[in-house]
């Protein structure tokens, strides 16, 4: 069977091996049946070679990372296809992982774009993490999101890297997207540089600069000696705990029958219990188990390819073009409209704030004030950037400051007469 070659190789004279990731026939790199024969032609070809390697770099062709597992294949799977999938995540997906993680060579992922999903999976079988800190890079695992999990190795590996807790709260359980700073904070980056440009360099260094420490080329939970960060289940402290855990869950849900988050709460604890092999069995279990499901298929249609197609103009009658509000206006200056007015201007926008005093106005543009003094205070942002801000919020009390805008958000008290009367106020200024 041919395939095509989504991994370029690249090696210079130390010895250093850069793969690239590059798929010809597609915009992102995704985990396909391209990719996943490439992976394993790669990997035989570093164990083939390794004499011949002194580290590994992988990176990407694309403005994002790695944009993680095919969706467009996953939703076609059926219960039926249970015992196929299993098999496939373990041999084809999981086993050249982990050979890239053992085979007794550094590994660096150079993370030039998002890395999300099976794109962070990948990553986190390199035993050095370097992002570039430039807008555009996200790190996490959104699988939860559409009612499946990190099948590839991101539950147990996640796990043994943070702890149960640090990593179901900060990575696993809500899907979060993390920035690469908080990503570093959070403990699943290493290192950070300022630009796409330098991460190469950067990787290269560290491989040189480790040439003489083999545990370089360990993975933590490799390692002898290795416990588990926070302990595990069998630890009385941590499971003194444990209990809380489905009950805190349980009232995060509110009740709702989503069966992903339990099924990686459930992965990451027994997981913990056992041997490295037998977790990445116990998550490809739940994996499938989802994957097979009609709620996984559902989340997926309804959050990823509905939500697609109406970002690219799917529900917009014909005729009509995009258009980008410059210039929005907020009636009510309260808790609601304040907030609505921040973050309206933090996004770029021009508003103007109304109230039926300028007084009442200028106390919701305070709102701002604050919450950027304390930015600044914290080092979040410069008095320059703040400055800029809040100079996009115009507070009044005057209707006719309403003209020109694109965008009016109403934000008055839940008053039907109230809400009637202030649109009145506005419609013979505000155009269609």
């Amino acid at each position: 069977m041919t395939y095509t070659n989504t991994i370029r190789w690249e090696s210079d004279a130390d010895g250093i091996v850069v793969l690239t990731l590059d798929d010809p026939n597609q915009s992102a790199n995704t985990m396909n049946s391209d990719y996943l024969q490439s992976l394993k032609a790669t990997v035989e070809r570093l164990e083939a070679e390794k004499d011949q390697i002194t580290g590994v770099v992988i990176t990407s062709a694309k403005k994002t990372f790695f944009a993680g597992g095919d969706l467009n294949d996953l939703i076609k799977i059926q219960p039926e296809d249970a015992e196929r999938l299993t098999r496939e995540s373990k041999e084809i997906i999981k086993a050249p992982m982990r050979k890239l993680e053992t085979f007794g060579k550094p590994v660096v992922a150079a993370i030039n774009g998002a890395a999300l999903g099976g794109g962070l999976e990948l990553a986190l079988c390199a035993h050095r993490r370097i992002a570039a800190n430039v807008k555009g890079v996200q790190i996490g695992f959104p699988e939860v999101t559409l009612g499946l999990l990190p099948g590839a190795g991101g539950v147990v590996r996640t796990t043994r890297l943070l702890g149960i807790q640090a990593a179901l709260l900060n990575w696993l359980l809500q899907g979060q997207r993390h920035k690469p700073e908080k990503a570093k904070e959070l403990g699943l980056i290493h290192e950070l540089v300022d630009s796409v440009d330098e991460l190469i360099p950067a990787a290269k260094k560290w491989i040189k600069d480790n040439a003489d420490n083999p545990e370089a080329a360990v993975q933590p939970y490799d390692r002898d000696g290795y416990k588990m960060p926070g302990g595990t289940p069998s630890n009385p402290k941590f499971a003194a705990n444990l209990p809380a855990f489905p009950a805190n869950l349980r009232k995060q849900l509110k009740g709702a029958p989503m069966p992903a988050p339990r099924a990686i709460m459930a992965a990451a604890v027994e997981g913990a219990q056992v041997d490295f092999e037998s977790a990445m069995d116990i998550e490809t279990r739940y994996f499938v188990s989802l994957a097979t499901g009609q709620i996984a298929k559902n989340m997926t249609k309804a959050f990823f390819f509905d939500l697609q197609a109406i970002k690219n103009g799917g529900s917009r009658p014909e005729g009509y073009d995009t258009h980008r509000p410059r210039k929005i206006g907020v009636l009510g200056a309260g808790m609601m409209g304040a907030g609505i007015a921040y973050v309206s201007a933090k996004a770029g926008f021009e508003v103007v704030l109304k109230d039926v005093t300028l007084e009442a106005a200028e106390k919701g543009k305070g709102y701002s004030v604050k919450l950027e003094e304390k930015a600044v205070s914290r080092g979040k942002t410069t008095r320059e950037k703040a400055d800029e801000l809040l100079a996009r919020i115009k507070p009044t009390a005057d209707v006719a400051d309403f003209e020109g805008v694109d965008f009016v958000i109403e934000a008055v008290f839940e008053d039907q007469a109230l809400k009637h009367k202030v649109f009145q106020e506005i419609e013979d200024i505000v155009t269609p």
